[in-house]
């Protein structure tokens, strides 16, 4: 089940594409301007008019044909290559090329000959459609798979806005000479290169989106997933004031799987899972997400990178209406109405008592209410991983299965939820394994309910009646 569709605006989140779209406008003004200033400026200093071969026209394609090219170079490489090696290749090839063109416009503007820069000229559109198409390849790599085309889009606009910086350097051109405009060429050129090089720094982190996302698409039933670990806390330490909260903790949670992880109060049950969420960072140990090392990422990094982390702890906006909290969750990944409507219908399926309720103020619902709007704005984001922090805590037993079914849905749906919470019975009875929590440790059991019978492992109120 496709929880939410995606649009430009959930590629414009993306760090890598916006940088990378920063870099082929900057990268493209100069393309454009020597298209546009090649066969005057020939024409000038042979005295002759030249043959169509050097019109801005034929110069324009030739540089879409370098544009096109550097996008498509290296391409069956990087799909044989899991760690996107060859997208790393790739951008350096680019920044690489950025490099030499500050390097050409530079020269040009030192030797101040304009028959040299005349001869350079030509030359400009082919390196800026190349760098463009880098620019292009490496945006659609961090992206997700379903959004790489809007990545593209946003490329191709940004290489058209580039028209923009060409009219400067013309007018400056014009009116101070080639050797001037070769100076604000440089210029255009080292931002195009910073740019590149700040969408290097990026990439690592966006390109966790799509290695997330692939065994969530692919995997048509969680059943193809089953045996794919999407969270692993390795070793994980912290100690909080003089409390050693957790020591060498370890948690494996795999898609399509529900893990109840139970402890005494105290025990670090939300600690382990705001360090998931990068809420809080720990002292040793590693997070990984698919294989991939997180620990370093921050919150917000995560959450592009598909873990959603809910806490029953003021879940929702209260003076905004159901719809309003859900168009806040969608923000940044759907712009249009459209596109919201669309994707609000399924998440709202899965949450039927809410869907009457689409313009009440989120305030006046029950707790058990705004739980699931919690969720139903988590959802939003199509995470990999649900973290789910206590959301059951204080509801009447409807509300609490109400909750406890939709991540039992989720889970199995394909995606990985790890689970606190104090209504013991009914999440064990829910989950696929239970992790308890005990000195800083973590013990696992295959079978969660057989917690139930294991009155010396947790305390007794843990264990009493909390259904009524």
């Amino acid at each position: 089940m496709r929880l939410a569709g995606s649009d430009t605006r959930e590629a414009a989140s993306t760090n890598t594409v916006r940088r990378a779209a920063i870099a082929a406008a900057f990268a493209a003004g100069p393309g454009w301007a020597a298209a546009f200033g090649t066969a005057p400026t020939w024409q000038e200093l042979l005295h002759r008019r030249l043959s169509v071969a050097l019109t801005p026209t034929t110069l324009i394609v030739a540089g879409i044909i370098a544009a096109i090219v550097a996008s498509r170079i290296d391409t069956k490489a990087a799909e044989s290559t899991p760690d996107r090696s060859a997208d790393k290749q790739s951008l350096a090839s680019g920044a690489g090329v950025a490099a030499a063109l500050a390097f050409i416009a530079i020269t040009i503007a030192f030797s101040g000959d304009d028959i040299l820069a005349a001869l350079a000229l030509p030359i400009v559109p082919l390196l800026s459609g190349w760098i463009v198409g880098r620019a292009a390849r490496m945006a659609a790599a961090a992206c997700l798979a379903d959004v790489a085309p809007a990545a593209l889009g946003l490329i191709a606009v940004a290489g058209f806005s580039g028209t923009g910086f060409c009219m400067h350097l013309l007018l400056v051109a014009s009116e101070s000479g080639l050797a001037h405009g070769a100076g604000w060429t440089a210029a255009y050129a080292l931002i195009a290169f910073i740019s590149l090089v700040r969408a290097r720094q990026a990439l690592p982190a966006d390109s966790i989106r799509i290695s997330l996302r692939e065994p969530m698409h692919s995997a048509g039933a969680p059943e193809s997933s089953a045996h794919h670990a999407a969270l692993v806390m390795d070793a994980i330490s912290i100690t909080l004031g003089a409390n050693s909260v957790l020591s060498a903790a370890s948690l494996t949670a795999k898609s399509g799987e529900l893990i109840a992880l139970v402890g005494a109060n105290g025990s670090g049950k939300s600690t382990l899972l705001r360090i998931a969420a990068g809420v809080l960072q720990a002292d040793s140990g590693r997070v990984l997400f698919h294989s991939l090392d997180v620990s370093t990422l921050l919150p917000e990094e995560r959450a592009s990178a598909g873990v959603a982390f809910v806490s029953g702890a003021r879940p929702v906006f209260p003076d905004l209406t159901v719809i309003e909290n859900l168009r806040v969750a969608a923000y940044r990944s759907h712009i249009t109405a459209h596109s919201f409507r669309g994707a609000a219908e399924p998440i709202l399926e899965l949450v039927p008592s809410l869907a009457g309720r689409r313009k009440v103020k989120a305030g006046v619902l029950s707790g058990g209410e705004q739980r699931l709007l919690a969720l139903a704005q988590a959802l939003f984001r199509r995470p990999a991983i649900l973290l789910a922090d206590e959301l059951a805590m204080g509801l009447h037993i409807d509300a609490r299965m109400a909750v406890f079914d939709l991540l039992r849905m989720l889970a199995e749906d394909g995606v990985a939820v790890v689970a606190a919470d104090h209504d013991l019975p009914a999440l064990l009875a829910h989950s696929d394994a239970a992790c308890l929590l005990e000195r800083g440790g973590i013990r696992v059991f295959s079978s969660p309910t057989s917690l139930l019978d294991r009155p010396d492992l947790l305390p007794a109120a843990f264990l009493g009646d909390v259904r009524s």
